[in-house]
């Protein structure tokens, strides 16, 4: 057995951190820069001070679930963590909702971000004005062939994902230089620095607030570091590799992050990037490189989506084949079958599918009635406070390991990690109920785990 579990472990440190690097850095920096703005009403000091708090937090909530993955080496991921940590309802619940809710709806919003990108290159061509139908539609069948491309040509789908990952990045450090040659040069217009957004907030605003309103949007731009944790059993020597590659990984995140942002705004207004919306990466392309860095801009982009779009795919058609297999959970529509041509759980694939575009539908619907637009209803918020609500209780749960003296090494420094971590996720937390629709968000995550109960075995009477 150790034989086999040693002829498995094929990735090195480096390669780790690349996988963490590259499951954070997808489109959610791309298209949230206006909604951190937009929640900020255009403060772009309290956009900055968001994505520092938030940064932070994941950097120690990375060092904590580090823990875990020195813990089991070889049984990485959330819901195992979950499982060692509270047992087997607990995650049985976790994994409901990864089939219900987080990886189903994230996939939709991802796919209709492609369709976002997409269509406004096309205008770029083609005479015609976007709308929110255009975004929808292309996402839809752009989600049809990365399916058909997972069913029937896995290796090609996993060979994009690699390609995808290399040009994440490139667009984010060429923006970051840009912002940083601005300000080295001196050319940084006085509305568009740091010192002038302290000075005017208005008066019915508060700073506070305001940060504590970029929570959610910049959340889910962090969202993702903790999936490399899913291969912590090929990872060579994965009780220290591991948790070196989360928290190296998070802080390079972090510094990317920050310093891409500080090149938007530095040539940007807040009120400029607001108008402009998701297209504001564009304009900012033609400031700086005309229209053929426009162009090449886009295409980076659109390519950086798909990848991860086809990345939360792939977890997403096989959750429901992983949910079917938990001990707690009711077998239903055959999802835990293997089919014997393609050698994938194509039953949990189509329900997957169907969960997706019954989310794409859902997302149109809130992006175009007067009643979610109106209050800024953001439904990619919703997974979000679930994944800071796990978090939180795995952190949590580390308290009792320490008192058994489980792990190695020094325990106060590991304990004050963890404390540090949980404040953190309460900071966000907190900042994501006092928002607006944020009470709605919580409420939505706590009807679905109500429903998880549907599925769970009735048979069970043991104690939760």
């Amino acid at each position: 057995m150790e034989k086999e579990q040693q002829l498995e472990a094929k990735y090195g440190l480096f390669t780790a951190i690349s996988m963490v690097i590259g499951q954070v850095i997808g489109s959610g920096i791309f298209f949230k820069v206006d909604d951190i703005l937009l929640s900020t009403q255009g403060n772009i000091l309290a956009g900055l001070l968001g994505f520092i708090i938030v940064g932070v937090s994941v950097i120690f909530g990375a060092i904590s679930m580090a823990n875990y993955a020195e813990l089991l080496p070889k049984d990485g991921g959330i819901l195992n963590y979950v499982n060692y940590r509270f047992g087997e309802k607990a995650a049985y619940f976790v994994g409901w909702m990864y089939l219900s809710l987080f990886y189903p709806l994230l996939t939709a919003v991802l796919f209709t971000v492609s369709g976002i990108y997409i269509a406004h290159l096309c205008a770029e061509f083609l005479n015609f004005e976007p709308t929110t139908l255009h975004f929808a539609l292309i996402g839809f069948v752009n989600l049809l062939i990365f399916f058909v491309f997972n069913i029937f040509r896995p290796k090609s789908s996993g060979i994009f994902q690699q390609f995808t990952t290399v040009l994440k990045v490139l667009p984010l450090i060429f923006i970051a230089s840009m912002g940083i040659l601005s300000l080295v040069k001196g050319d940084v217009n006085e509305a568009n620095t740091f010192a002038y957004a302290a000075k005017n907030v208005k008066e019915n605003q508060s700073l506070m607030l305001l940060i504590a309103a970029s929570f959610i949007p910049i959340s889910f731009a962090f969202d993702g570091w903790y999936i490399a944790t899913q291969i912590s059993g090929e990872i060579k020597n994965s009780s220290k590799n591991l948790p070196k590659a989360l928290i190296i990984g998070t802080i390079a995140v972090m510094l990317i992050y920050i310093s891409y942002y500080m090149g938007i705004v530095f040539r940007m207004s807040g009120d400029e990037i607001i108008q402009l919306k998701d297209t504001y990466i564009t304009e900012f392309s033609r400031k700086i490189a005309s229209d053929s860095g426009a162009l090449l801009m886009q295409l980076f982009i659109i390519i950086s989506v798909l990848g991860t779009s086809n990345g939360l795919l792939l977890a997403t058609i096989r959750v429901p084949y992983q949910f079917a297999n938990l001990e707690k959970s009711r077998k239903f529509l055959n999802l835990h079958a293997i089919d014997s041509k393609t050698k994938m759980p194509v039953n949990s694939a189509f329900l997957g599918l169907g969960l997706i575009i019954f989310y794409l539908l859902i997302y149109y619907i809130t992006g175009t009635h007067p009643y979610f637009t109106a209050s800024n209803f953001d439904l990619s918020a919703i997974p979000i406070v679930f994944i800071y609500l796990v978090n939180g209780a795995l952190f949590l749960g580390l308290f009792r390991l320490f008192r058994k003296n489980v792990f190695s090494g020094k325990p106060v420094f590991k304990l004050l990690m963890a404390v540090v971590a949980i404040l953190g996720i309460v900071v966000v937390l907190f900042g994501t109920a006092t928002a607006p629709n944020g009470m709605l968000y919580f409420l939505v995550n706590i009807l679905f785990i109500a429903a998880g109960f549907l599925f769970m075995k009735r048979a069970d009477k043991s104690q939760f």
